[in-house]
């Protein structure tokens, strides 16, 4: 799995463990090298819940990406209380019950290891712990992108500003990494997750965009590869929500990606990119339909597509007459 970004603001199955065990990591051990571990006056107790089902390769491989998100944060330049409170909970939500029911993982995952995506399934995570993790992580992603969007707004300048940014995005793209598990396991829950983010209004300033950044009517054309494309990349979204989706064609300043194993975001440049909106996120009259694919393209000049065709190769797209 990889997680991309426009950064438009810039222009052999493992048996479940079923119980707690009994024995425990020491103190001291914890201790070492726990960057998750800080004591906050606000630090969030959960309530006592069952305990998790989860292979222990898949716990060392969610707490190998927790502890990482926690040393972003730990490193961060930002309100440091409420950095400090997002790795507590962080310890106390995920961290905590994972070591309850496999306590070896607290050494193990301070060794060097080759990082790796870890395809999951129903063997190695429980449903109920799939649900557990996946609702923990949407909701300190949301901690982490709050205190994110918080330090931008106060950065000096543009270059600040973008700095402060990816340090944030790093933090939640750790925790996606590790809660991607559940979606593997259980393919439903990404679409439960999907319906589950609240689609932004549509206003008279919305509308005023979108109709200012579309080509004519009529006046953009689809080669068969695009179009191929196309319908490829809206099935994948029909199958992941149930909500009426739109295709969209608009141009990102800075696009970049990054996968479980690397070090940083990858770079692909500013270029045409593919995304949906809901429907009932645009105004009817932008909505073009290309060889019975209903889209919408947008661009920060519409000239720049009028009367050219959108093409697609290696996956990527571009604009040619």
């Amino acid at each position: 799995m990889r997680l991309f970004l426009a950064l438009l603001l810039i222009c052999g199955s493992v048996a479940l463990a079923h119980g707690a065990s009994l024995d425990r990591p020491k103190d001291n051990q914890i201790a070492r090298d726990e960057p998750c571990r800080v004591q906050v006056a606000s630090a969030r107790r959960p309530k006592p819940a069952a305990p998790i089902r989860m292979s222990r390769s898949s716990a060392l491989y969610v707490i190998r990406h927790v502890h990482k998100a926690c040393r972003i944060l730990a490193g961060a330049d930002a309100d440091r209380s409420r950095s400090s409170s997002i790795r507590a909970d962080l310890y106390e939500s995920i961290v905590r019950p994972i070591y309850r029911i496999h306590p070896s993982v607290a050494a193990a995952s301070s060794k060097p290891f080759t990082p790796r995506a870890l395809h999951a399934t129903s063997q190695d995570i429980g449903r109920s712990t799939a649900q557990r993790l996946n609702n923990e992580f949407a909701r300190l992603q949301r901690d982490i992108s709050k205190l994110g969007q918080d330090s931008v707004r106060q950065s000096a300048d543009e270059s600040t500003a973008k700095a402060a940014l990816e340090i944030f995005l790093d933090a939640t793209a750790e925790l996606g990494f590790a809660g991607h598990i559940a979606f593997d396991a259980y393919p439903d829950l990404f679409a439960k997750s999907f319906d589950d983010v609240s689609a932004q209004p549509r206003t008279a300033e919305s509308d005023a965009g979108f109709r200012k950044a579309a080509p004519p009517i009529g006046s953009v054309k689809l080669s068969d590869a695009a179009l191929t494309l196309i319908q490829s990349f809206m099935r994948e979204i029909h199958r992941s929500s149930r909500r009426d989706q739109v295709a969209v064609i608009f141009w990102a300043h800075d696009r970049r990606s990054k996968g479980p194993g690397d070090a940083a975001w990858s770079g692909q440049g500013s270029g045409w990119t593919l995304g949906s909106y809901e429907r009932t996120q645009i105004p009817p009259d932008v909505i073009d339909t290309v060889r019975d694919v209903e889209i919408v393209f947008s661009a920060e000049d519409p000239s720049a597509l009028a009367g050219k065709t959108i093409d697609a190769t290696k996956q990527k797209l571009f604009v040619r007459d």
